[in-house]
C-alpha cells in the first residue's frame, strides 16, 4: 500500500541531522534512524504539526503544516543544507519567518529500515531541497506546507457476510466498511537536533470521521484515541496530543477512520408458500428488506392468495450474518395489517433461515378481537423464499 513520508534533514558540514517533519500513510518510506546525538549547534524549540483532512472527489487529502521554532544561541552563523522528503507529497513551501526559500523538486533514494514494523519496505520518495542560514543569536520560525494524498488501508473481507449481504446479493452493495486511513509521523529523527522541543500536534477531521492510533503498521489491530484530547469546533473534530522529543517513540501511527453509514440498503424478497392448518391456501409475498444497523432487518411485505386477502406487514428482526457454509438466521417481530377481507390488526412472529439467497420462513399471525363481535384467530404461513 502507498504511504506517504516527509522529514527535514540539515547538513552541518558533511554530518546529517533531521527534523520529524513526517506524515505518510501505512507504510512510509523507511530510513535509519541516528544514534541521536544533536549535529546542529542550532536547537529547535518547539515544534507545531497541523493536519486538515478532508475527502473530496473520492480522495482524501490532508494539508499539512509544520512549524519549528528554531534558535542559533551561539556567536557564529549557521548555514545548514535541507532536505524536505515525502512520498506523495506535492506543492510543498518553505518559508522562514515569512520569507520564502528556494525549494529544488529531485528524486531521492528510499530510506533505511524501519525498526518497529516489516511492512515498512524500502519506497523511493520525492526530494525538495533548500538552504537555511541562522545568524548568530537569530531566533526564528520554520515552516513547511504541503498536500499529502491518502490512501486507503486493504482490509480482507474475510469469510463473513453481513445478513444483508448475503440475503440479497443481487441487489444490495454490500454494508460499507469503517474506511481508515494512517498518517505515520517520525518523531525520532528530532533528537538530531540540539534541544528537546515539545511536540504539539493537531488533526482537524470532518465530524463524521474520527482520530487515534494504531499499535503497529499491519492494520490488523483497531485504532483507538487513547492520548488524544479530542473536542468538537464547528463540523470538525479536533484532536490534539503533546509530546517531548527525548520521551516520544520513533514513530506516531495517527489513524484517521471514517465511520460506516448507519443503514444498508437492502432488495427485494420473493416468497411462495402456503397457509398451514385449517382453511390452507396458496400464499405469495412480495417485499423490501434494509439493514439499519447491520444486524437487523427491516422490511415491509405485502401478502396474498390471489383472492380475497391481503396482508401488509411491517416486520423488524435480528439476523445473524452468514459464515462461510453456516446459514444465517432470524428472529422478528411485525405488525401484519389486514386489508381484505376486513381490516384487522394483528401481531407476527417470524423465524426464517438463508443461505445466500435462497430460504425458507415461518410466521406466526395472531389476530385479537378487537371490538364486540369479532372473533380472535390465528394464521400459520410457511414460504420459501429468494432475495434479490
Amino acid at each position: 500500500m502507498a504511504v506517504r513520508l516527509a522529514f527535514i534533514a540539515c547538513l552541518l558540514a558533511a554530518l546529517p541531522a533531521a527534523a520529524n517533519v513526517a506524515a505518510s500513510t501505512r507504510t512510509p518510506a523507511t530510513f535509519t534512524l541516528s544514534p541521536g546525538t544533536a549535529r546542529t549547534r542550532s536547537e529547535v524549540l518547539s515544534e507545531k504539526l497541523d493536519f486538515d483532512c478532508a475527502e473530496a472527489e473520492q480522495e482524501a487529502v490532508c494539508r499539512f503544516e509544520a512549524r519549528y521554532r528554531l534558535r542559533n544561541g551561539t556567536a557564529e552563523a549557521e548555514v545548514i543544507d535541507a532536505s524536505f522528503l515525502g512520498l506523495r507529497t506535492r506543492e510543498v513551501s518553505v518559508r522562514f519567518d515569512e520569507e520564502p526559500l528556494p525549494v529544488t523538486e529531485g528524486q531521492a533514494t528510499s530510506l533505511g529500515p524501519m525498526p518497529d514494523s516489516a511492512r515498512l519496505a524500502h519506497t523511493p520518495v520525492e526530494r525538495f531541497g533548500f538552504t537555511l542560514t541562522l545568524p548568530p543569536g537569530r531566533e526564528g520560525e520554520l515552516l513547511v506546507r504541503g498536500l499529502m494524498q491518502l490512501e486507503r488501508r486493504f482490509l480482507p473481507p474475510g469469510y463473513v457476510w453481513p445478513a444483508v449481504q448475503a440475503r440479497h446479493a443481487l441487489l444490495s452493495p454490500g454494508p460499507e466498511q469503517a474506511t481508515h486511513w494512517d498518517i505515520d509521523y517520525l518523531l525520532g529523527p528530532i533528537r538530531t537536533w540540539a534541544g528537546n522541543p515539545t511536540l504539539h500536534i493537531t488533526v482537524r477531521v470532518p465530524s463524521a470521521w474520527e482520530v487515534g492510533s494504531s499499535l503497529d503498521a499491519s492494520a490488523r489491530t483497531l485504532p483507538v484515541a487513547t492520548g488524544w484530547r479530542l473536542r468538537h469546533e464547528g463540523e470538525q473534530v479536533v484532536a490534539e496530543r503533546s509530546l517531548t522529543a527525548a520521551s516520544a517513540p520513533e514513530r506516531l501511527n495517527i489513524t484517521l477512520t471514517k465511520r460506516k453509514p448507519w443503514w444498508t440498503s437492502g432488495g427485494v424478497q420473493l416468497g411462495l408458500g402456503a397457509r398451514l392448518g385449517d382453511g390452507s391456501r396458496f400464499m405469495a409475498r412480495l417485499g423490501y428488506q434494509l439493514a439499519a444497523p447491520e444486524s437487523f432487518l427491516h422490511s415491509l411485505s405485502v401478502e396474498t392468495d390471489f383472492r380475497d386477502e391481503v396482508v401488509i406487514t411491517p416486520l423488524t428482526q435480528y439476523a445473524t450474518p452468514q459464515v462461510v457454509i453456516i446459514p444465517s438466521f432470524g428472529l422478528g417481530l411485525g405488525v401484519p395489517v389486514q386489508v381484505l377481507p376486513e381490516a384487522r390488526l394483528g401481531l407476527r412472529l417470524l423465524a426464517d433461515l438463508h443461505f445466500g439467497p435462497l430460504g425458507a420462513a415461518l410466521s406466526w399471525d395472531h389476530y385479537p378481537a378487537l371490538r364486540e363481535g369479532t372473533d380472535s384467530f390465528s394464521r400459520l404461513i410457511l414460504l420459501l423464499q429468494v432475495g434479490l
